[in-house]
Formats: structure tokens, C-alpha cells, sequence
């Protein structure tokens, strides 16, 4: 037999022993993923925390709009600082009562919009599985 020529196939294959050195593919959950910081964690964690600080940031840049913009009122209109209401000057009733309610709303809407992203990250993290029994 030379090298040149091709050998004929004997039609069998022996096999000595499967190939072990190859990694298993598991399926990993979120919560692994996360636990173990890995890319997609990492990933998943990044997310939750970019939608909180979304929701942080606009509740930021509303207060600062909106309240933050009244001492710039009082300057510019030097009317709304003497006007008076029941005896009280507008500026004080302002600040003092019509103020807190849109604190109040804003803490609201802040927590409702906080609360939502957390739950979508739990739903994900630990999805509903079917009641057994």
C-alpha cells in the first residue's frame, strides 16, 4: 500500500469512549445569572437600575421645574408678592399649603413608577409557576 492511494472504507466505526471533554449546556435561570455576576446578570441588574434612576431623575427635573421655579416668580412679578388672600400673602400660601400636595404626588407617582420596575424585575428573576395540587 502507498500513501498515495485511499484506503476503502470498512463500512464500521469503533467507537472507545464518548466525547467527555465537552461542556454540558445547562440552562441557567435569571437568578443564577445574577447570583453568579455574570454578563447577562450583570445585564439584568444594570436594567433594574437604569429604570430606577429614570424614574428618580424625572421626579428630580419635575421638583426642580416646578417648585425650584417659584423664588424665579416671585422675582419677575413683583404683583404675585403683594398680593394677599384672606390676609395671608400669596408667596406664604403657596409655599406653605399648595406646595405639599404635589410633593405628595410626586412621592406617589415616583413610588408607583419604582415599584412597577422592581416587580417586572422579580417577575423575571422568579417567573409564576403553575399552582400544583
Amino acid at each position: 500500500m502507498t500513501v498515495d492511494e485511499p484506503t476503502e472504507p470498512t463500512g464500521r466505526v469503533r467507537i472507545t469512549k464518548p466525547l467527555t471533554a465537552a461542556p454540558a449546556h445547562v440552562r441557567r435561570s435569571v437568578r443564577q445569572e445574577i447570583d453568579e455576576s455574570t454578563g447577562i446578570g450583570e445585564v439584568y441588574m444594570r436594567s433594574l437600575i437604569r429604570a430606577q434612576l429614570r424614574a428618580a431623575l424625572t421626579v428630580a427635573a419635575t421638583l426642580a421645574l416646578s417648585i425650584g421655579a417659584l423664588p424665579l416668580l416671585f422675582l419677575a412679578f413683583d404683583s404675585v408678592t403683594e398680593m394677599h388672600v384672606l390676609g395671608v400673602p400669596l408667596p406664604w400660601l403657596i409655599l406653605g399649603v399648595l406646595v405639599y400636595p404635589g410633593l405628595f404626588l410626586l412621592g406617589w407617582v415616583y413610588i408607583r413608577q419604582v415599584e412597577r420596575a422592581e416587580r417586572d424585575f422579580t417577575e423575571l428573576v422568579e417567573p409564576h409557576r403553575p399552582e400544583q395540587g
